[in-house]
Formats: structure tokens, C-alpha cells, sequence
């Protein structure tokens, strides 16, 4: 076991072989910024529990996903599995994390502790995690009821070997082009999992929903999308179009729990001719 990760032993520890790994941020499940103020290290206030962040939804909308799968089969290994990242150099806050985790009921298996400028890329890597998050207040903020809504937003999959050329022309460095071929790899990855979660159950009783935006692609390039998540096996709930449009006012609608960003730019930084 690497030495930045704490188990909680108070979780029943999921099958690595099958388990989806999600990394979290504790910035994200709880509202740390308190510990920034003077008396951080106190213990007078170590059993007293955070007050909850905005990816504490995601948290709860993760375990009822769990729970449904095993309502179903109690023997079901293909579970979420949360690892929970923390970057806090103080004693009081590890502590504070943990206690906090377990007076909200989180099903988070392990802890992951780095100092603050410590890196905490290989922890993560070797405990197979398949997907990182962090928040982005400006996006949405998701409902902390309801099924676990999963957005991918999906230019790079409407991309394919012969829009290379387009891309280079419009300015495009071959770092973003190889960006783009280590999007897809990671999004297949995870899109699969969540497709075989989702062929669980009916499609009415599904504890996931999907959600496919093209922001700035040619209109053809969302059908493409489409094609290539279906060929991983995930069927999608709703696709949306944007053609450049802003994308605010669709994340206010979805409210994605999940939003697989390309990390490419926006659509207002994407020269007009690509964006018909």
C-alpha cells in the first residue's frame, strides 16, 4: 500500500480488478476553507465535521448507483470506488476529513494524504484510478437527488484521422492533436464501464443518466459522437449541439454530477469555419 493512502476500514473495500476508481478532491466534497484561517491545527475543533461542498452530491448520487447494483446482485463487483484527495498539510484537517466522511455515511474507501506541494499523480496511478475530479463553480451545480447524471462532452470523438489536417491548418500544435488521441483512450475507458453499469437495468430505472454536448464541431461530428459512444457500449439519454453556442445555459438544464471536459479550447477560441 503506498504511503499517502489511508484505508477506511469502516468501508468494505471494492474488487480493484473491476472497480470504476474515482479520485476526488476533499476541496470539492467539503468546504475546507476554514482550515485556511488562524487555530487550523486546534484540536479543538477536530471532531467537529465540515460543512459539505459541492461535490457532495456527486458522493451521494455514487452510492445509490452502488446500492441499486447490489440490490440486484449482492456478488456485483463492477461498484464505484471513491478515493478521496487531500492536499492539507495539517494534522487537524486529515483528521477532520475522515471524521467528516463518516458522520455524512460517504462510502469513500481510501484516503489519499500529500503535503502541498507534494504530487499525488503516482498514489493515484497505482491505485488504478480511472477518473479525476475536481469542481468548477461556474459550470452547474448538481441536485443531490436523483440518478447520477454523466456528461461527456464530446468534440474529440467527432474527430477523426481525417480531420487531423483541418485542425493543424486552424492552428492546432501537435501536443493538442496527441491531447485529443489521449482523450478518447481515457474517455472509452470510463464510457464502457458506465455502458456496462448502465445494461444493469431498464432503461426507466437506470440510477445513470447520459448526456453527450458537441460544443464547436461540424454538425456531422455529434452523430459521429453518437456512433463512437455506442460502439463502446454506452447508449446516451440526450445529445445537444451547440455549434459554438455557449454551453451554461444545457449545463443548467443537465446538471451533470460528471462532466468529461476535452480540455480543448472553447468554442469562442475556435476560428468560425470550423464551427458550421
Amino acid at each position: 500500500m503506498d504511503a499517502n493512502i489511508v484505508l477506511n476500514t469502516r468501508v468494505k473495500q471494492k474488487d480493484s480488478s473491476r472497480a470504476v476508481v474515482i479520485a476526488v478532491t476533499a476541496s470539492s466534497v467539503f468546504d475546507l476553507e476554514e482550515e485556511e484561517g488562524p487555530g487550523r491545527d486546534s484540536a479543538a475543533n477536530e471532531n467537529e465535521p465540515f460543512k459539505t461542498g459541492a461535490a457532495f452530491a456527486f458522493i451521494k448520487a455514487v452510492q445509490r448507483v452502488n446500492e441499486k447494483l447490489l440490490e440486484r446482485d449482492a456478488k456485483e463487483t463492477l461498484l464505484f470506488d471513491v478515493i478521496l484527495v487531500s492536499k492539507s498539510g495539517s494534522s487537524n484537517s486529515r483528521s477532520r476529513t475522515k471524521g467528516s466522511a463518516v458522520h455524512y455515511g460517504l462510502e469513500i474507501g481510501r484516503f489519499c494524504f500529500c503535503g502541498p506541494e507534494e504530487d499525488f499523480t503516482e498514489p493515484l496511478r497505482s491505485n488504478h484510478v480511472k477518473l479525476f475530479l475536481s469542481t468548477a463553480r461556474d459550470d452547474s451545480v448538481p441536485d443531490s437527488t436523483g440518478p447520477l447524471r454523466v456528461l461527456f462532452m464530446g468534440d474529440v470523438l467527432g474527430l477523426t484521422d481525417e480531420t487531423a489536417p483541418v485542425l493543424e491548418e486552424l492552428g492546432f500544435s501537435k501536443t493538442q492533436l496527441q491531447h485529443i488521441t489521449a482523450v478518447k483512450g481515457a474517455m472509452r475507458e470510463f464510457a464502457r464501464c458506465v455502458g456496462e453499469m448502465r445494461r444493469r437495468f431498464r432503461l426507466e430505472r437506470s440510477p445513470i443518466r447520459t448526456c453527450l454536448v458537441v460544443a464547436w464541431s461540424p454538425s456531422e461530428a455529434c452523430a459521429r459522437a453518437l456512433k463512437t459512444l455506442r460502439g463502446w457500449g454506452l447508449e446516451v439519454d440526450e445529445a445537444f449541439n451547440l455549434a459554438g453556442a455557449p454551453r451554461g445555459p444545457i449545463l443548467a438544464q443537465v446538471r451533470p454530477h460528471v462532466l468529461y471536459d476535452h480540455g480543448l479550447p472553447n468554442p469562442h477560441g475556435v476560428p468560425p469555419e470550423f464551427r458550421r
